[in-house]
């Protein structure tokens, strides 16, 4: 049953998340965007100002003459999520501002011997809480490199070797009591940040992440699309080579095993490249990229054969899905114009022709830390509640 609260709190969302995308917006407009009444507007503004989310900045500037209705923003200096990347090897700690701004920003190691649990909620008390200040933390996200199932309540991840059976979430949880914790797919963080901080006015549009692994999003009419069992977002474990190598996951010939930054060693061997000149303990998509634009043939030879895998599994992708753009991010980026440019043109011999030629195919224009502000954006504008009732809830997206 719907009640007034419900819908007041939902009316309360909107006007923030109004006042969010538009600085400086007055009540009038509010009244004039959403319908309501003058009156009903006027009171949740003052709502969310004595709930410390927003501020009157006083009357805006207008050229012509008459009142001048004040104006109203979001205040971010005083409302902070904390957001945990959890990956193989650190954990990426962030506070970000309700509007937006990477307020503070912090890694840790990891090595094989941590509680990644531990260290986890570890890194919440000991780093980001002391950094939020004064500021109210309204929520903790945890991103992983992996599924969050929320049918089951459960989270899986072969790259930080997490599997449906560990209590990780009740464990996290439980140390995290105070406060709401929302867990999320790294993809759809990236993903969302790119739907919300770019112009991205496709209404059906992909994100593919290519990074250690391989993962893709998709949007229908603005909603990002999560799958059965969270399963939208693991286009890396689509097989476009039945005799390929074995994938973590049991499949052969998974883009994740053939594009993915952890596969480079392995497809660099395959095309003989000498890679006793790189710096650190792996190949990565810049040190292919750096080689190639030094004129080794090798090297962009392996650039083109991994954008044309890339391209096979985006070609059934458009056949399933049928986008009008294709958002290729993540560390694969750094792979530059030539990867790109390789993925477009094999896309014009794949597939139905009628559905590829309208597709277009781009880089993102966001940097890694887009994980980081997508995931608490999309816990702001899907999670929180403005009315005071999101304590201590659990959020599985």
């Amino acid at each position: 049953m719907i009640t007034q609260q419900m819908i007041r709190t939902e009316n309360l969302c909107k006007i923030y998340h109004l006042i969010n995308n538009n600085a400086n917006i007055s009540r009038a407009r509010l009244a004039g965007i959403t319908n309501l009444s003058k009156t009903t507007v006027s009171s949740l503004v003052d709502e969310l100002i004595r709930g410390g989310y927003v501020v009157d900045c006083g009357t805006e500037a207008r050229a012509h003459q008459g009142r001048r209705p004040n104006a109203l923003q979001v205040d971010g200096d005083s409302n902070v999520v904390a957001v945990i990347s959890w990956r193989r090897a650190r954990l990426d700690l962030a506070l970000v501002s309700s509007d937006g701004r990477v307020a503070f920003r912090d890694r840790l190691p990891l090595n094989e011997q941590s509680d990644g649990t531990d260290r986890v909620a570890d890194a919440f008390f000991r780093r980001l809480l002391p950094a939020a200040g004064g500021a109210r933390v309204m929520g903790v996200c945890i991103i992983i490199p992996g599924i969050v199932n929320e049918e089951q309540r459960s989270i899986y991840s072969t790259v930080i070797g997490v599997d449906p059976g560990d209590p990780v979430i009740e464990r996290l949880s439980e140390a995290l009591a105070r406060y709401p914790v929302c867990f999320l797919n790294d993809t759809a963080c990236f993903a969302y940040a790119e739907r919300t901080f770019t112009p991205v006015k496709d209404r059906f549009f992909a994100y593919v992440n290519v990074s250690k692994g391989v993962g893709a999003c998709l949007f229908a009419d603005g909603k990002m699309l999560r799958g059965a069992g969270a399963m939208a977002t693991q286009f890396g474990h689509y097989s476009i080579d039945r005799n390929g190598p074995v994938c973590d996951c049991g499949n052969r010939g998974c883009l994740e095993c053939l594009v993915g930054e952890n596969a480079l060693g392995r497809r660099a061997a395959e095309r003989g490249l000498d890679v006793s000149g790189v710096n650190g303990p792996r190949l990565l998509f810049g040190d292919v990229a750096a080689m190639a634009d030094a004129g080794d043939e090798n090297t962009r030879a392996l650039i083109g054969d991994l954008g044309r895998d890339l391209a096979y599994g985006i070609s059934n992708l458009i056949a399933l899905f049928n986008p009008s753009l294709v958002v290729v991010g993540g560390t694969g980026v750094n792979l530059g114009p030539l990867f790109l440019d390789e993925i477009r043109r094999a896309l014009t011999s794949m597939g139905f022709p009628e559905f590829v030629r309208r597709v277009r195919v781009e880089y993102s224009r966001l940097g890694l830390d887009a994980e980081l502000t997508g995931a608490a954006q999309y816990y702001i504008d899907t999670h929180y509640d403005f009315s005071g009732n999101t304590q201590r809830r659990l959020f599985l997206r």
